[in-house]
Order: C-alpha cells, then structure tokens, then sequence
C-alpha cells in the first residue's frame, strides 16, 4: 500500500511539474492552475448548445462528435493494449482540453467507485496516452469537451 501511494505522489507530482500534459482528477485540480474553472477560462467549448459559443458548428460539430468517439476508442484500445482492465463497467465524467492542433493538454476525471490502486494505474496509462495521441480536429482555438463516459474492458 504504502508503494502505491508513493507512485500515486511521483504521478501527481509529475504532472504538477509539467505545465502541459496534465491528469489529473477534478478534486485534486481544485485551486490549481490547472482546474476545471482556470481551464474552462483558457478553452472555448467545443460542442455548445448557443452556437455562438461553440468552437464547431453545423458539419464541423458532428465531424468532431465522431472525432471524439475515435478518441475514446483509441483510449479503450490503448489500456486492453497495456492489460488494464476495469473489471467491471465503470462511470466517469471527463474534461478534455485540447490545443488548437488537437493534440491533448488536459484531461481531468471523476470516477465513481474506483480502488486507489486502478485509479493510479489508469492515470499512468492516461499520460502515457495523451503524450502522442490526439483529437482528429483542429480549430483557431484551443478548446474542450466534457462527457460522461462507461468504461468497459
């Protein structure tokens, strides 16, 4: 246990260390600059329901829809890929942020009922993944998406 929270500790530390490629959970991005309401300040909604306030509208809004799926698939691929395995069907409500190339700056989480030690490895594996992986969109601006995902192995 007390090996885990090590990790856990060099994990979060590393990505408070680095200013781009953040993992982090929502709670413990609270009062950092990396939180959901410093990031939401920075990126401009990809999808919103006033269109004046959305990144992508008409055609580019279901392009980035499928896009976003893609990306999700890709993530599902990446941890059957590394043997993680939820075990069983698992609710989180994510935040990407992404730079105006698509490429991932931020990705913050909130699981329901998940064990410090899957949690940890999961966020591992999620910074590994948004190293090289990224959203097939581009936009003028740096810009987010939100959804509430299951995650299933």
């Amino acid at each position: 246990m007390r090996n885990l929270l090590l990790l856990f500790i060099s994990l979060c530390t590393l990505s408070v260390a680095n200013a781009q490629k953040v993992v982090s959970s929502f709670k413990e991005a609270e009062g950092t600059a990396y939180s959901m309401q410093s990031l939401d300040a920075r990126y401009k909604s990809a999808i919103h329901e006033d269109s004046t306030q959305a990144v992508f509208t008409g055609q580019a809004q279901q392009q980035h829809i499928t896009a976003y799926r893609q990306l999700l698939q890709n993530l599902g691929r990446y941890l059957v890929q590394n043997k993680f395995s939820w075990d069983k069907p698992t609710r989180c409500f994510n935040r990407f942020y992404f730079n105006q190339d698509g490429s991932i700056d931020y990705y913050l989480f909130n699981f329901q009922d998940v064990d410090a030690q899957k949690l940890a490895e999961f966020q591992r594996l999620m910074t590994q993944f948004i190293q090289s992986n990224k959203i097939a969109m581009q936009a003028p601006v740096k810009f987010s998406q939100c959804s509430p995902v299951v995650y299933k192995d």
